[in-house]
């Protein structure tokens, strides 16, 4: 959702040169647009990272990035419109950003929620947690801490199920060992035409424990989750390490169910990799479709049984890698992207396959890299 904004803008370039490690502060205040009067405890976050923090008493904020690039800048109070902006730490060492969040006044109008009917609202919570989380061996260890706050609305007429929440939802994923809050913008499952679409921001905060065991566990399955993703696939395109990762690439002119892809022919896809708006992003024109395989990982069993039953039935014990494939909404021409996975239009294309299959539960942050 698109909202308007009052922003106090400048940037202060610090004096003090560069460090051993180069550090990016981003400190301000947020208030009322209409009272003045400051905002305690507001959320401020990058989205997709670990960078977050809330306003003390006076409505101050101050956040630490140690990496170059863009983020989407967010800061989120209840009553008021989520305030977004996309933000480039390049060679400032210091930005001040106050924010003016304006009050939200959205009416749901004539939509009806069923958080008073209980028993059609728990079918409708086990349909947004398939969805949402997903089917995996991570998400059986998810827990939606705040479903209260989730309502829903069935629209006949299209046969679709929505779901709002005005608070973040809070996700205690105990298999990466994160909690996430994820500030949901748009969610629905479309009965007809048989998927289930989401997006929105999101901040993590890592979970603490003095257990070496439990610390070596989460980073396996943090691991797991970041080798094959689509941001380790952007993160190897932008390297030209495709092929080292383990990706082959293929240009298809059609995809009709699992393993059909028609026209495919292998490319070399950082040769047609072109220079984005700054010196920290690259476009990727996409014609039809990326049929992209990942051969250091198999499908899964959970996979094949829940979204390709024809292959599952014919299974003999051995599955192949790991098929994803990207195909871009109508008006689309390219994807933008960095070095780090952020991504300039996230819902300027499709994800199908096995990254479709991936949700919440898989998802770790775009700062996060495997430790060597």
């Amino acid at each position: 959702m698109k909202t308007l904004l009052i922003v106090l803008l400048s940037f202060l370039v610090s004096g003090f040169g560069l460090r051993a490690q180069q550090q990016f502060v981003i400190r301000g205040v947020v208030t009322d647009s209409l009272t003045k009067e400051v905002l305690p405890f507001a959320s401020v976050f990058l989205a997709e990272t670990t960078f977050g923090v809330n306003t003390d008493n006076e409505g101050r904020f101050e956040l630490v990035v140690e990496q170059k690039g863009t983020y989407d800048f967010v800061v989120s109070f209840v009553g008021f419109k989520t305030f977004v902006q996309p933000i480039l730490f390049n060679e400032q060492e210091e930005i001040r950003l106050d924010v003016a969040l304006i009050n939200d006044e959205t009416d749901l109008g004539s939509v009806t929620v069923t958080a008073e009917i209980d028993e059609q609202r728990q079918e409708y919570l086990k349909e947004f947690r398939n969805a949402f989380l997903g089917f995996t061996k991570n998400a059986a260890r998810c827990k939606i801490l705040n479903e209260e706050d989730i309502d829903f609305f069935f629209d006949t007429k299209r046969n679709q199920l929505i779901a709002y929440s005005r608070n973040p939802i809070r996700v205690e994923n105990k298999a990466l060992g994160y909690y996430l809050d994820y500030h949901l913008d748009d969610f629905y499952i479309d009965y007809h035409k048989k998927f289930s679409t989401y997006n929105g921001r999101t901040v993590f905060v890592e979970m603490e424990t003095n257990s070496k065991w439990r610390m070596r566990y989460w980073e396996k399955n943090r691991k797991l989750a970041y080798q094959g993703s689509v941001h380790h696939f952007f993160a190897s395109a932008f390297e030209n390490t495709l092929e080292e990762e383990g990706f082959i690439v293929q240009s298809a002119k059609h995809v009709e169910g699992y393993r059909k892809a028609f026209g495919t022919k292998i490319i070399d896809l950082y040769q047609s990799l072109e220079e984005g708006q700054t010196v920290y992003s690259k476009r990727m024109p996409i014609e039809s479709f990326l049929y992209v395989t990942f051969n250091k990982e198999k499908e899964t069993l959970e996979y094949l049984h829940k979204f390709q039953p024809a292959a599952f039935l014919y299974w003999k014990g051995e599955y192949g890698s790991q098929l994803s494939w990207i195909s871009l909404v109508e008006g689309e021409k390219m994807i933008e992207f960095e070095r780090t996975g952020y991504v300039y239009n996230p819902v300027g294309f499709y994800l199908q396959g096995f990254w479709g299959y991936e949700k919440v539960a898989e998802m770790v942050p775009i700062n996060y890299r495997p430790k060597q």
